[in-house]
């Protein structure tokens, strides 16, 4: 498809969680690219609970600007709010939308999209096309899910299908956020008043998906290894929801610092940024540690395909337990002791993690 580059009215249907944010920047910058004089317009689904916002994320550079919607539970609340944005986006003309939405989304619902907007009067239709089941869930040889391409990889194929150019060096170089002097400035001040001089490794023990939580016990475990054998101050890190269990954890270890729900989003990725590097999960707060350039040790379930999901870059190191059950994508795991999340054991963590410490230490030229 040739798209028309004097187009200059684009509007950009993105809406998930932090991950998912993040991972579609590598797109956006595809997306200005093409568009270089047009106004970029993101539509942003405004979720319960403490659902980051894309606009509280992204990259000022890559959209003009915002709108939101709320997607409410009930079926009038929900018919009436699609109606006023129907209304609203008829009103906006736009001349071109590009769909970012994850690859998984299933193909009725893109259809759907894809007729909504065509009804708002939208004549270019970019990024519509459904994966299929094949190309989502890849299986090797011995029938377990195959090791598959990151999402951000997939969003610029799609792109590149309706006639967005990829430049894969240039889309996915890293750090793909960058902090004002503001938000620099309150990370470290925040850090000076903690009074630590020692190096910063940071530690996210929460997660919003049950089927990818690991035991608490087993990260207090690990920090108390690495306090008795390294020279650094542990950090904890995410949301306010982890809080609570940063204090059992601070507790447990005698010394420890404590940043879950301290800061705003980008200002936690600043902070972020000043840390050696992260030990975490399957979550957002992997994916903001890698998208300041943070070297990632990430402890994964096999409930999807290897790959898909990992933090993006080329300098973490994820650890996992093979289990039958591989491949689920079940967000609560059925099974009562959850096989592949506590299959994994502080001992083969601790030995994976001291390998991944040794290979960070390496110069440069022998990495």
């Amino acid at each position: 498809m040739d798209i028309n580059r004097k187009v200059m009215k684009v509007l950009v249907y993105l809406f998930g969680s932090l991950g998912d944010t993040l991972v579609a920047i590598p797109a956006l910058r595809a997306v200005r690219r093409h568009f270089q004089n047009a106004e970029l317009v993101l539509l942003q689904n405004v979720q319960p609970g403490n659902i980051v916002k894309a606009s509280e994320v992204i990259p000022e550079n890559l959209i003009d600007r915002y709108l939101s919607y709320e997607n409410k539970p009930d079926k009038m609340s929900k018919f009436s709010g699609f109606y006023r944005l129907w209304r609203r986006l008829r009103g906006e003309r736009f001349e071109a939308v590009v769909y970012l939405v994850i690859s998984e989304r299933p193909a009725r619902s893109v259809f759907r999209d894809k007729f909504f907007f065509r009804s708002c009067g939208i004549g270019k239709l970019i990024g519509f096309r459904p994966f299929s089941k094949d190309e989502l869930y890849p299986i090797d040889a011995e029938q377990r899910p195959a090791l598959t391409e990151n999402e951000a990889v997939r969003k610029l194929h799609r792109l590149e299908l309706d006639g967005i150019e990829a430049k894969p060096e240039e889309d996915l170089q890293q750090p793909l956020l960058k902090f004002s002097q503001s938000e620099e400035e309150k990370a470290r001040l925040w850090l000076a008043g903690q009074k630590s001089d020692s190096r910063l490794i940071a530690i996210a023990p929460g997660c919003k998906t049950q089927a990818n939580i690991w035991p608490l016990e087993n990260f207090i475990e690990i920090g108390s290894r690495l306090i008795a054998t390294e020279n650094c101050e542990l950090i904890v890190v995410g949301g306010k929801d982890e809080h609570e269990m940063g204090e059992k954890m601070i507790s447990a270890w005698g010394k420890g610092i404590n940043a879950a729900g301290e800061f705003s989003v980008r200002e936690a990725g600043a902070l972020l940024a000043a840390c050696d590097f992260y030990i975490g999960l399957d979550t957002g707060t992997t994916h903001l540690s890698a998208a300041v350039g943070t070297p990632c040790f990430a402890i994964y379930g096999e409930r999807n395909n290897p790959g898909h999901w990992y933090p993006l870059g080329s300098s973490h190191s994820i650890v996992f337990h093979p289990v039958a059950c591989a491949g689920c994508r079940f967000h609560v795991c059925p099974l009562p002791d959850h096989p592949c999340m506590t299959g994994i054991s502080a001992d083969s963590v601790w030995e994976n993690l001291m390998t991944f410490i040794q290979h960070l230490r390496r110069p440069e030229s022998e990495k």
